[in-house]
């Protein structure tokens, strides 16, 4: 079944979404850390980040990965604590992430709740956008382009996010490509914008 919450979108208003996590199993591990930025008008206006105390210990391999330790977290809310200021500040937007429905399912399951909003995924963009790189890793995004100087922490991961995101509309609009044609496997309805100045930053 198609799912209808996802879309393929040129837009300037959003949120972009990311977290930090214990593990990649959404029932198993816990959220650590999460990062949002409100967009307008391909800008950043505001942005929430938080660290968030687990259940469970923070290992090596994950504090070496995210630079997020067991004694930064000690003190922090629980999860369920900063479920109403999170939902509040996504309020309806389209979220933008990377991997997107993988942080969500954290989310979905760690709220017990069902976030319904429509959600984007750069990861599926820079697939089409850019075919000859090696691999579609966020590390290799990060650093082909040259996207930011901290990955692995929430908020500025989602910088990153925004930041490809303003590439990928770019060389878009540069190569004159549309969302239509690189999905043309299936039928895609209101993805029409007249936008046609984007953010360089």
């Amino acid at each position: 079944m198609k799912n209808k919450r996802y879309t393929k979108q040129i837009i300037s208003d959003y949120v972009v979404l990311d977290i930090e996590s214990t593990g990649t199993q959404f029932k198993v591990d816990e959220i650590i850390e999460i990062g949002i930025a409100r967009v307008r008008n391909n800008i950043v206006v505001e942005t929430y980040s938080q660290l968030i105390k687990p259940n469970q210990e923070i290992n090596g391999f994950i504090t070496a990965f995210t630079g997020i330790t067991n004694d930064m977290v000690k003190n922090m809310p629980s999860i369920l604590d900063v479920k109403d200021s999170v939902l509040e500040f996504i309020s309806d937007d389209i979220i933008l992430g990377y991997n997107t429905a993988f942080y969500l399912s954290f989310l979905n399951f760690r709220f017990n709740t069902r976030i319904n909003n429509q959600y984007m995924d750069t990861q599926q963009f820079a697939r089409k956008v850019f075919p000859d790189l090696k691999n579609h890793k966020f590390t290799t995004l990060v650093k082909r382009f040259n996207l930011s100087k901290n990955e692995h922490r929430a908020l500025e991961d989602c910088i990153s996010i925004k930041l490809l995101y303003d590439l990928i509309k770019k060389t878009m609009a540069e190569k004159n490509l549309k969302i239509e044609t690189m999905w043309s496997t299936g039928k895609i309805k209101n993805i029409i914008s007249n936008n046609t100045v984007f953010d360089e930053a």
